[in-house]
């Protein structure tokens, strides 16, 4: 079990930084057309970080250019990586598979357990997106909050609130320490193991109000939960679906593609 969520806190990770860096390239092509205006030891491809490379270091270029004018990005080399990046991985499609991908009763794979299968549920199918949630978004600012507890006592919270996408990991509880962590949510993770580690496994109806009231703090943020992994968290995943269908909660699910997850472990 220790190996499954080190698995699912890699992956995750790995997104974020994917995720947040394409965004951050993504600025740059926008500033370049109008100046001013969750265990495992999981990789990214190889082949992705090898293309990569090359460019970075093709002849003497380098992201950052140092002029009489001062320091400048070097656009032309971002946008080069920018494209080779994208032959692989794309965090505007692949954060979320769409109501199209799958109907309710398909079949899947388990991505890291090949021999072992999921059945699209209607209540999970009900919550696919309909388009992902992150299409035609761009942000000029981003901050990814963990859960190590070095921000204790930091009092960054007002901070971390001014930036324009917010992501944090693992359904964190954050009003209790608001001053140090903020209390904006954008973009949430939710490994399924989470449900029995900081939810009881909803053994009984305290330990389901207390999910239910974290998820209600949310506000339209998108909820991210990979659940098409390893066999193990299905069950947890159908709960918090049912939950947040009864309780008609006001957050957006995603489910990373299987494409992404296959490009993650490499």
């Amino acid at each position: 079990m220790r190996s499954v969520r080190k698995r699912w806190t890699v992956c995750t990770i790995s997104l974020l930084l994917i995720f947040y860096k394409t965004k951050e390239i993504a600025r740059t092509e926008e500033r370049q057309e109008a100046p001013l205006a969750g265990d495992g030891e999981l990789s990214l491809s190889r082949s992705m970080i090898n293309s990569s490379d090359k460019i970075i270091r093709k002849g003497s270029s380098a992201i950052f250019q140092h002029s009489v004018e001062g320091w400048k990005i070097n656009s032309s080399l971002v946008l080069e990586i920018r494209k080779s990046i994208l032959r692989f991985l794309d965090a505007e499609r692949d954060v979320s598979v769409v109501k199209s991908s799958f109907k309710p009763g398909d079949v899947i794979h388990y991505v890291l357990d090949r021999r072992r299968t999921l059945n699209i549920s209607q209540d999970l199918h009900s919550l696919l997106p309909e388009v992902s949630p992150m299409k035609n978004r761009r942000f000029k600012t981003c901050a990814v909050v963990g859960n190590s507890g070095i921000l204790l006592d930091s009092g960054c919270g007002k901070e971390i609130d001014t930036h324009d996408f917010v992501i944090r990991c693992n359904l964190a509880p954050v009003v209790e320490f608001a001053a140090d962590v903020g209390n904006k949510s954008d973009f949430i993770t939710m490994n399924p193991s989470v449900v029995q580690r900081a939810f009881g496994g909803f053994r009984n109806e305290s330990d389901r109000e207390k999910f239910v009231r974290r998820l209600s703090m949310l506000n339209d943020s998108v909820l991210w939960i990979p659940a098409f992994m390893v066999k193990g968290g299905e069950k947890h995943v159908e709960w918090v679906n049912a939950l947040i269908l009864k309780n008609k909660l006001k957050v957006r699910t995603a489910y990373p593609s299987l494409r992404l997850i296959h490009a993650v472990r490499g």
